[in-house]
């Protein structure tokens, strides 16, 4: 695992719940979430403009954290999930990435994007 002093923002990684529609089936319900703390270190990679049809802004960033929360549960993240970081939100972009030690799983390392406008 990484060092505690060297994952210094604090985010939480938001996880869908689900409803049954009208039709039967299963979709994404964001108004039942649930949300973990989870130490990380977050750095900017890349950052944009599209301007075809809109003014949005678009960053595209890379989060390094430990495989538990910040309370020692295990962490999972998985492709629909989002990340808040102040008054930031990201989309988890496919799953995250795992890096090992040759004895455990060290840290994950997950992309994230952000649009605005």
């Amino acid at each position: 695992m990484i060092p505690g002093d060297v994952l210094p923002h604090m985010v939480e990684v938001e996880h869908p719940g689900s409803r049954t529609d009208r039709y039967g089936n299963d979709v994404v319900d964001w108004s039942v979430s649930t949300r973990v703390k989870v130490e990380a270190w977050l750095q900017q990679n890349t950052s944009g403009e599209d301007t075809d049809q809109r003014d949005a802004q678009i960053g595209e960033w890379l989060m390094i954290c430990n495989p538990v929360t910040a309370d020692g549960d295990p962490l999972t993240v998985y492709g629909a999930d989002r990340v808040h970081w102040g008054q930031l939100q990201f989309e988890v972009q496919g799953p995250p990435g795992p890096a090992y030690t040759p004895a455990e799983l060290h840290h994950y390392e997950i992309r994230l994007t952000s649009v605005e406008g």
